[in-house]
């Protein structure tokens, strides 16, 4: 009895088994043809889904507070037109500006005169974007002026002629020494120095003055000119002067002093 039900639940196993093994490998069903046009609706439609605001968020740009300064030191820089890099420092809180977005303008409503060395000052400006003006403030602030300028390195003499190898060029705060002359080579070799100068300080305006083209006792060229009639002759110089300047002159031959118009190196005009 035990081997006949052993012999049906075998039977009933490889039946089983041969259905599922036919399912297995049976082709599988052709898949339904899918229409372009919907296709491209539904993707449009999915990306419809993503949330406004997250697409919104990867382009808004904040006005910060480094922003607003920056712009404030551009725009200042731009009216008062210092020999150097303009720096400012907010004695007071900025204003919180990061729920709008850049760009933005800066306008000024006051402005100092000039920088001037321990004084602080008060700035007032408006703030607009896209959406219009966004604010005005009144803000104290404190400002530098840096600027690469010419330290003497050298004793220097009165009357010598200025060159670049009498300084090194160092970086100061032009707010804190206004009368600093810049490193400017064609400045320097326009002039030359007004007094002796010791070293160990930065050169400045007083120092020098303009550069004579003629010299006290040198010879020059003298153009004498009349209409169209101009003659060239030496003359001996008895003062010094820049261009333009008029100096005194004496004749080789007669010895008498007269003047004339400095027009360049050793080179003196006069009209008679």
């Amino acid at each position: 009895m035990k081997s006949i039900w052993t012999a049906i639940l075998l039977a009933v196993s490889i039946s089983w088994a041969q259905a599922n093994l036919d399912e297995i490998l049976a082709p599988l069903p052709e898949p339904e043809p899918v229409d372009k046009a919907d296709a491209e609706k539904s993707k449009r439609a999915a990306s419809k889904e993503v949330p406004q605001t997250e697409a919104a968020l990867e382009t808004f740009f904040p006005i910060t507070s480094e922003d607003l300064i920056a712009r404030l030191e551009s725009t200042l820089h731009e009216r008062l037109r210092p020999s150097g890099e303009l720096t400012l420092s907010a004695l007071r809180e900025m204003p919180d500006l990061s729920k709008y977005a850049k760009p933005f303008e800066v306008k000024l409503l006051s402005i100092p005169s000039m920088l001037k060395r321990n004084e602080n000052f008060l700035l007032s400006f408006n703030v607009e974007n896209e959406k219009g003006v966004l604010g005005q403030w009144a803000i104290p602030f404190s400002a530098r002026v840096f600027s690469d300028v010419w330290y003497i390195n050298a004793h220097l003499s009165k009357g010598d002629v200025a060159t670049p190898s009498d300084f090194e060029i160092r970086r100061v705060d032009l707010v804190h020494q206004p009368d600093a002359v810049p490193a400017n080579l064609e400045t320097l070799l326009r002039h030359e120095y007004s007094r002796d100068i010791r070293p160990g300080k930065a050169l400045v305006w007083a120092d020098l003055t303009e550069r004579s083209l003629v010299r006290d006792g040198e010879y020059v060229d003298v153009i004498a000119s009349r209409g169209l009639l101009a003659i060239t002759m030496r003359a001996l110089a008895r003062s010094s002067g820049a261009k333009g300047d008029i100096v005194v002159l004496r004749n080789l031959e007669s010895n008498k002093e007269f003047s004339g118009r400095v027009t360049g190196a050793n080179r003196v005009e006069v009209a008679f």
